[in-house]
């Protein structure tokens, strides 16, 4: 996002630094389960921002041809009034639809992290344009990974972050299926000081 230089006079620069303050924030992660009878994992992304945005979302289907496949899930975003999908607005139906996914579904087992490594595939290291003046430049890596541990391993992922380094913040076992689940977080976002992306990654044989 580019934004305007902040001139000289102190209110512009004061009314520049409150619009600001809110807008960045995080992406994490939620986890909420496995439903045995659709074979699905079911996930949510949230955006800690100042947007306000419904959490996306997405499932793994683990009886398909690519379980490993991360599916984004558009049905419940669609807007009553308009039929478009619209992810601003309210959120008592949304809350009400995953609530219902919620009943049905078994918590993963959480595990250690130390079973699991990121395995570098490529790395690039760029520079993108700074946030704050687009005359500026800011560090940017770009990288190809897989996630393994002793017996399972991801298909190749890719993150796009704004200080060097991924790490595994989260590692779930799906019970009695061959699925690890992990979540790899990063610097991904650059606005303001900086947010961290976390992603989800399937683990199979």
């Amino acid at each position: 996002m580019q934004l305007r230089h902040f001139n000289a006079f102190a209110i512009s620069t004061l009314l520049s630094c409150s619009a600001l303050a809110t807008v960045g924030g995080p992406q994490n992660i939620e986890v909420l389960g496995f439903d045995k009878k659709d074979q699905k994992i079911y996930l949510m992304r949230h955006f800690e921002d100042g947007r306000g945005r419904l959490p996306q979302l997405y499932y793994y289907q683990l009886n398909s041809q690519k379980p490993t496949q991360l599916i984004t899930v558009r049905s419940l975003y669609i807007n009553p009034k308009t039929k478009r999908i619209d992810y601003d607005q309210d959120s008592t139906q949304f809350d009400k639809e995953i609530a219902k996914i919620k009943k049905r579904l078994v918590k993963l087992t959480p595990v250690n992290n130390n079973n699991a490594r990121i395995q570098l595939l490529t790395t690039m290291n760029g520079t993108a344009k700074s946030w704050y003046d687009p005359n500026e430049t800011i560090d940017k890596w770009t990288y190809q990974y897989r996630v393994k541990n002793s017996q399972y391993k991801s298909a190749v992922q890719k993150a796009e972050t704004y200080k060097e380094g991924l790490k595994i913040s989260k590692t779930y076992r799906v019970v009695q299926k061959p699925f690890y689940l992990v979540t790899v977080k990063y610097l991904g976002i650059p606005f303001e000081t900086g947010y961290s992306v976390e992603d989800p990654v399937l683990l199979t044989k």
